[in-house]
């Protein structure tokens, strides 16, 4: 599963590179990712994570569009052996304004890829993961950026879901072993929906600016 995480992220950047060679301006930003969940996947579940983005502004108007990768883990019962490892891989494409030079909101659509990977700590490295997803994943985010000059403050709220698929819960796999059963047998189709909050900095360099 991670050699096809690391070709999807290098076509990504391969499609988004005539245009930053090009760009008005574009920034790039860390945030920290507090997500939850809804969907047969956990009803309560949560996860948190980190996310590096890059935002390319090609023209002088306020379209803009880049690339996002985030890393999370998901939080779940505390006595289960079973952790999961969520990777994105979005393309966002939108627009953001500028309003009296501190404040910069925006608002994109998003379209990419979300990788579950559930690995069991009783099991022997060799054997990891124990299971893996691959859906598409679709949805929107609206944030906004304070500061003026290169470094900037930047937070959004964030809607994500995506096609259907097989999940493994901890409760699952646990049934499954007391059943002595394959726990593939006791997976849940379904999309998985995430409302997410980010927070972090922004470094923006705007190619039209004096500075």
């Amino acid at each position: 599963m991670r050699p096809l995480k690391f070709s999807l992220l290098l076509m990504f950047q391969l499609f988004w590179l005539p245009a930053a060679v090009t760009a008005q301006d574009f920034d790039l930003s860390l945030k920290l990712r507090a997500s939850g969940f809804g969907g047969k996947f956990g009803e309560n579940y949560n996860a948190i994570g980190y996310e590096p983005s890059v935002t390319i502004r090609p023209t002088e108007k306020p379209w803009a569009g880049g690339l996002s990768y985030s890393q999370n883990i998901l939080a779940h019962d505390g006595t289960s052996d079973l952790d999961v490892e969520i990777t994105l891989m979005n393309v966002h494409a939108g627009a953001r304004f500028t309003i009296a030079k501190y404040f910069h909101p925006f608002a994109y659509a998003l379209l990419g890829f979300r990788f579950m990977d559930y690995e069991n700590n009783n099991l022997p490295d060799e054997t990891s993961p124990v299971f893996s997803s691959f859906t598409l994943g679709y949805g929107g985010r609206a944030g906004l950026q304070i500061g003026k000059n290169k470094w900037r403050f930047e937070t959004h709220l964030e809607y994500l879901t995506g096609t259907s698929a097989r999940y493994l819960t901890p409760a699952a796999f646990r049934r499954a072993t007391e059943e002595d059963e394959d726990y593939r047998d006791y997976t849940y189709r379904s999309p998985v929906t995430a409302v997410t909050i980010g927070a972090g900095i922004a470094y923006v360099l705007d190619f039209n600016s004096p500075e």
